[in-house]
Parts: C-alpha cells; sequence; structure tokens
C-alpha cells in the first residue's frame, strides 16, 4: 500500500466504527466488531503495511443485567504519532465527529469498503411480510452533525457523480445518507473485492429479476453475494 492509500483505507475506518483516543502528544486507535473476519483483515492488512504495535483482544459473549453482548474482538492500534497529528481533523474540541475534506478525498475504494462494513446497510422494505417493496442504501451517520453530513453528501457527488438523500431521522438530532438506488449499484460494485464473507450480505439488494436499470457488473455482485429473495 502506498502512503496515500494507507491514509485512504484508515479514513475509512476512522470515519466508521474506529476511535482515536484522546491523548496530548500521543494517541492510539481502537475498533471493535462481532465480525471477526473485518477484525483480521484489518490486522493482517496493517502489519503488511506498517510497523506499528497492534494488538488484537478477543471478548466472550456475556449476560449482564438483560442485556446480551455477543463475543466481539478488538484491535489496538498502540499510541502513535500518526493519529496524534491526524486527530483534530477528525474530531472538534468538545469531541464531535467531523468529516474532514482532504481525508475524504484520500478515501480509497478500501477506505470506502472499510467505511461501509462498519456503517452502511440495505433495509428491505416489506421483508418481514413476504413481499419487498423498496429497498434503502444507507450510510449511519448519526454521529456527525447535519453540515458534516452535507459535507460528506457533497464529496459523494462531486467524486462519483452520486446521487444522496439527506434523511432526517430524529427531528434535526440525527442524519443519515441515503443513497438512489442506481448509485448504490455503482458503490457496490466498486467496494465489493475488500468486503469480507460475514459482510458480503450488505451488497445484496435482494432482485430476482434483474430490473432494466441495473448493471450487468452489479447483477453478478448480487448474485454473489446471496441468493435474491421472491420479489414480484
Amino acid at each position: 500500500m502506498k502512503s496515500s492509500e494507507l491514509k485512504g483505507y484508515l479514513t475509512g475506518l476512522i470515519l466508521g466504527d474506529g476511535t482515536i483516543d484522546k491523548g496530548v502528544t500521543k494517541r492510539s486507535f481502537r475498533i471493535k466488531s462481532i465480525n471477526f473476519d473485518f477484525i483480521d483483515k484489518i490486522e493482517k492488512d496493517l502489519k503488511e503495511n506498517t510497523n506499528w504495535a497492534i494488538v488484537v483482544k478477543e471478548f466472550p459473549e456475556t449476560y449482564k443485567d438483560g442485556v446480551h453482548r455477543k463475543p466481539y474482538k478488538e484491535l489496538i492500534i498502540k499510541s502513535n504519532p500518526y493519529f496524534a497529528k491526524i486527530y483534530h481533523f477528525f474530531y472538534s474540541d468538545d469531541r464531535k465527529r467531523t468529516a474532514p475534506l482532504k481525508y475524504l478525498e484520500l478515501l480509497s475504494a478500501e477506505g470506502l469498503a472499510n467505511w461501509f462494513m462498519s456503517d452502511g446497510y440495505i433495509t428491505l422494505v416489506g421483508k418481514t411480510k413476504g413481499y419487498i417493496k423498496d429497498r434503502r442504501v444507507e450510510i449511519c451517520t448519526d454521529r456527525y452533525s447535519k453540515e458534516e453530513v452535507e459535507k460528506i453528501q457533497q464529496y459523494f457527488k462531486k467524486t462519483y457523480g452520486w446521487d444522496t438523500l439527506l434523511v432526517d431521522r430524529k427531528k434535526g438530532n440525527q442524519y443519515r445518507i441515503r443513497f438512489s438506488l442506481l448509485d448504490a449499484q455503482h458503490l457496490f460494485t466498486k467496494i465489493e473485492p475488500f468486503v469480507v464473507n460475514s459482510f458480503k450480505y450488505k451488497l445484496n439488494m435482494s432482485y430476482e429479476i434483474k430490473p432494466k436499470w441495473m448493471t450487468e457488473e452489479y447483477y453478478q455482485v448480487m448474485l454473489r453475494s446471496a441468493n435474491p429473495l421472491r420479489n414480484n
């Protein structure tokens, strides 16, 4: 991985579920997931491309106060000057999340995959009633302000020409990005090579019959991701 590619890779993790600790001169990075193959891939990628001190911890399934927590892994990059250097690009002074344009522009296809594996999802509207009447492809950006989410939208439009919708989930308190299905297929085609097996389902829009607007390239991605559900 070139330096710029590594930065784009890490940007996807930070925009998603990764966090940079609060330190002063040195800060560590950490990310956790119940999808072990995701953490294993990050560990492998970073060990092949950096000499950073990396620790992976595994936590067992727990039941406490009526709450069930699945087993998960946490990857920690120990205190590192790089994360001290970039911290203030991704966090405001009161530790709210930000999406710096200079780092968005570094996002590689693999960085986008890291971000979507963390925070992206497909809602199959009507699936529980046996008939899928719509699909919604979104990125959960609840931790970002409206201004930051709009910045991300502008990045997608300027860089890829992708149209997105700003979804107000809690009357001005939480915003998410929704892709048009036409553009979501291009996102999925782009990131598929980097998506681990346990997250392949996030690429499947579940059409049994290929719609006219769907590219053959994405149709094959969908078939590889999962068996399409029956849909009229």
